[in-house]
């Protein structure tokens, strides 16, 4: 099946534009290495942007937006006590103690809520003078499944914020979400029902992506000059014809896409 005409819109940021989309196909990436800064921690911000975004996107997906399948990631650093609290809050059982002298790498799963945390002592080189107060950094996925309900979701969203706020820790909240597109101008019907600006494009053969701001939503990073928080994309899913729709807050990144 022929590819179809989307239009390609003059990017002023182009080599940003590239490096968004390579995001997408990559794996395992940490945030704050990309020098975007954490949230202050003490809102819910990750939790109204899902809301608004599974509102938005309820007409867009085969099966609406429980059809489709969501996944959240938080990246931030603390000190041990906080991250252990964290851990123990959300149902962790830390393989280590980060109480040791030795370079702390670990990983922990929980199976029953989808949660995997990794931990790790920070490299030497990104290590301040005051990095007694956040000598570790640490990546928390939730990855649900289809068909998971709005509510349930939204509750595992909403305690993992709530424990990241009592353990003192400062983490920067993203998620992504992808399904089958059935509408063909799902992209800027998202984009107008998000009173989104536009601020970067990408377009080739296989994929169309478009990162927006959007004063809608709470999350945020920064790209050069200006702040997004919404990337909008569809892309040809390998081997059908079917279109995939990929949302992504602040940006679409590829530590939490479903794989195939």
């Amino acid at each position: 099946m022929q590819m179809q005409s989307y239009r390609r819109r003059q990017s002023r940021g182009g080599m940003l534009a590239v490096v968004i989309f390579l995001l997408i196909l990559v794996g395992f990436t940490v945030w704050h290495n990309r020098n975007i800064p954490a949230s202050s921690g003490t809102t819910l911000a990750l939790s109204h942007d899902f809301e608004q975004v599974w509102q938005w996107s309820s007409d867009s997906y085969a099966g609406g937006a429980e059809g489709a399948h969501w996944s959240f990631r938080w990246d931030g650093g603390g000190k041990a006590e906080g991250i252990e609290q964290l851990a123990a809050s959300l149902g962790f059982a830390l393989p280590s103690s980060l109480d040791g002298d030795a370079p702390v790498d670990i990983t922990a799963t929980n199976d029953a809520d989808r949660l995997k945390l990794w931990v790790r002592s920070k490299p030497a080189g990104q290590l301040d003078g005051d990095s007694s107060n956040s000598p570790y950094e640490l990546v928390l996925l939730l990855d649900t499944v289809r068909g998971t309900g709005n509510k349930e979701i939204s509750e595992e969203v909403e305690k993992v914020e709530h424990a990241a706020i009592d353990a003192g820790l400062l983490v920067q909240g993203g998620f992504t979400v992808r399904g089958e597109m059935v509408q063909a101008d799902a992209p800027d019907r998202l984009a107008a029902i998000a009173k989104a600006k536009e601020i970067e494009a990408y377009d080739d053969s296989h994929t169309s992506s478009l990162t927006y701001y959007s004063e809608s939503l709470k999350s945020g990073v920064q790209s050069g000059a200006e702040k997004v928080n919404l990337q909008i994309a569809n892309a040809l899913t390998t081997g059908t014809t079917a279109r995939e729709l990929i949302i992504g807050v602040p940006l679409i990144t590829g530590d939490y896409t479903e794989q195939q």
